[in-house]
């Protein structure tokens, strides 16, 4: 029976309109719905965009009344699924005219150049919709379209504005503006962002205390800030937790805030201990031999170079750090998809 009505529903997706092109579309939709998700994904990708247009206008028609958590999941995963598509941004702006139909965010714009104007079928739940952005705001952030990014978490917080994890992507969002990676943001613009990321994750700290990556995140923040005591209190527990990249990045930070404290040895000793948690890193040795080169002891200073930056140096968290959890991306498309029929 489940499948009998997921027939109807991609079919009633075909009534009136230019019906060869909203086969072709409905075809795809409906193998993502019952059959191969990946090869529809890759499917759709390859659909000319006049295909995709028509099919995406039946949505206005179509009796089909749970059609658009699986169109709108459809497009998400073509634009973000590895590897890129050459068409990602158009893929992502129908997603958004999906997910942004029936949405209450008052006078926000629209992000979407398109929309949808459906008059049966009912639009994504809110479930859907706080998945949705967040999977989106994390992808957008761990390729730094920041600016982008903002403009959806913008209205993800209109909508969700308790939501934890949205805070902790809002506080990537602006932590990232305020990176000396990004271009062309004045001093005092840095300075701002700085701020509003500790806002964010303050609100998303007291929604998840227990939050390791919200509570390292705000330590560096606080950090920035030159709140050091703040900065170390927080820094601290983490130091010995179980997962490596959080417990290296601690130290690491730790090492920065004891530095600035004027208090070196306790900063050698946070250098330390982050490149025994990840031996083959390079930040935390490269800071403890500079440390050390500043207090005269250059000889061991200058033996800890190769050791450092050596062919044998692999993955460090710190060059990763201001992406946001990057590596969620592939989960979230994953736990999107198990929502397409909702």
């Amino acid at each position: 029976m489940r499948r009998i009505g997921l027939l109807v529903l991609a079919a009633v997706c075909l009534r009136a309109g230019p019906a060869a092109a909203q086969q072709e579309y409905a075809g795809v939709l409906l193998e993502y719905l019952t059959g191969d998700s990946d090869a529809a994904v890759e499917k759709v990708r390859r659909l000319d965009r006049g295909e995709i247009q028509a099919g995406v206008e039946a949505f206005n028609r179509t009796g089909a009344l749970q059609i658009l958590p699986g169109a709108a999941a459809l497009h998400t995963e073509a634009a973000f699924r590895f590897p890129p598509a050459a068409d990602s941004a158009f893929h992502l702006a129908i997603a958004t005219a999906i997910v942004e139909f029936g949405e209450p965010t008052g006078r926000l714009k629209p992000n979407s150049t398109f929309a949808i104007a459906p008059q049966y079928a009912r639009p994504v739940s809110d479930d859907f919709r706080s998945l949705w952005y967040c999977t989106v705001i994390g992808a957008l952030e761990s390729t730094v379209r920041v600016t982008i990014a903002i403009r959806f978490i913008d209205r993800a917080l209109a909508a969700f504005p308790k939501n934890a994890e949205l805070q902790l992507l809002a506080g990537v969002a602006e932590e990232m503006r305020a990176s000396p990676r990004i271009m062309g943001l004045s001093e005092g613009d840095r300075r701002d962002a700085l701020k509003a990321a500790e806002t964010h994750y303050r609100a998303a700290l007291a929604a998840q205390p227990d939050r390791l990556e919200v509570r390292l995140r705000l330590a560096r923040v606080l950090q920035q800030h030159k709140d050091l005591d703040s900065a170390r209190t927080l820094l601290a527990p983490l130091v010995s937790v179980n997962d490596p990249r959080i417990a290296y990045l601690a130290a690491l930070f730790l090492g920065g805030v004891e530095d600035a404290s004027r208090q070196p040895d306790a900063a050698l000793a946070a250098y330390d201990q982050a490149a025994a948690r990840l031996p083959l890193a390079q930040t935390a040795r490269l800071a403890a031999s500079e440390l050390r080169h500043r207090r005269g002891e250059r000889q061991t200073a200058a033996d800890a170079v190769p050791a450092a930056a050596g062919d044998a140096n692999t993955f460090d968290p710190w060059w990763t750090y201001v992406f946001g959890e990057f590596w969620r991306g592939d989960l979230l498309l994953d736990a999107l998809r198990k929502l397409r029929r909702a």
